[in-house]
């Protein structure tokens, strides 16, 4: 697994994670004409070279497309569909990565319940509205730390293959999903800020209106299909929630 593109990442990957952000946030529309390799080079003071480097990785990624004389251009059909409303701050990264970015994490007091998806569940995770779902909500904890709760809201398909044995030896969702056959390579998720209440409060052990960050997004496959509407909120203070808001500020 890789860690989201910070100071230890190739320029050239780093570069395209701040363009694919544009891109994903809707401040770079489907058809939008990239700015030129002069001016990104300029702007972002790296070399035409790495902005060349970055481009191509994101058109073999489709996510934008090069026109012989005209320049390069926001793909008509993105891989991965913008998170709507396109308010907030937009982090793409890998969700693996924020449990990378902690080792030993894992999730305590874990449960799930299955029911129909409603529309907006339907539509993240493109299946027909009323489809079976299952949600898994657990406490994440870090060494032995309670430093969030998350919310994984998986396809029945996939869910019937996380049987009770990979569920217990799997320290999280996503690596469920993986020993199921379905793991997650790339995601999607906005960072805002939130005040803990209810039974987030109670589970992390914080005042009710607490501050944190709540991070809500959809997990894909290598073939970009939708495995897992999530939501992780964490609470203030911890590395990972720092990170992700200071990514969101530089891209």
């Amino acid at each position: 697994m890789t860690r989201p593109p910070g100071a230890d990442r190739p320029l050239y990957t780093r570069i395209a994670a701040s363009l694919k952000g544009r891109v994903l946030s809707g401040a770079l529309a489907p058809g939008d004409r990239l700015p030129g390799e002069e001016h990104l080079s300029r702007s972002m003071g790296v070399s035409r070279s790495t902005i060349r480097q970055a481009i191509a990785g994101l058109r073999d990624a489709g996510y934008v497309t090069s026109r012989q004389g005209s320049g390069t251009f926001v793909a008509a059909e993105l891989p991965i569909e913008p998170l709507v409303p396109r308010s907030g701050p937009v982090y793409t990264g890998f969700l693996d990565d924020l449990d990378d970015e902690a080792t030993h994490v894992e999730e305590l007091h874990r449960s799930q319940e299955t029911y129909p998806a409603d529309d907006a569940i339907a539509a993240g995770l493109r299946i027909p509205s009323g489809s079976p779902v299952t949600r898994y909500r657990a406490v994440r904890v870090r060494d032995g730390v309670i430093y969030g709760v998350a919310s994984d809201v998986v396809p029945g398909a996939i869910a019937n293959g996380i049987t009770p044995d990979i569920l217990a030896a799997s320290p999280t969702i996503p690596d469920a999903m993986a020993a199921a056959g379905h793991p997650v390579t790339e995601s999607l998720q906005r960072a805002e800020p939130v005040l803990i209440d209810g039974a987030d409060a109670d589970d992390c052990g914080v005042a009710p209106g607490s501050p944190g960050l709540v991070l809500t997004g959809v997990a894909y496959d290598g073939q970009h299909t939708p495995l897992d509407a999530y939501t992780l909120t964490i609470v203030a203070g911890y590395g990972i929630g720092l990170l992700l808001t200071r990514a969101n500020r530089a891209g």
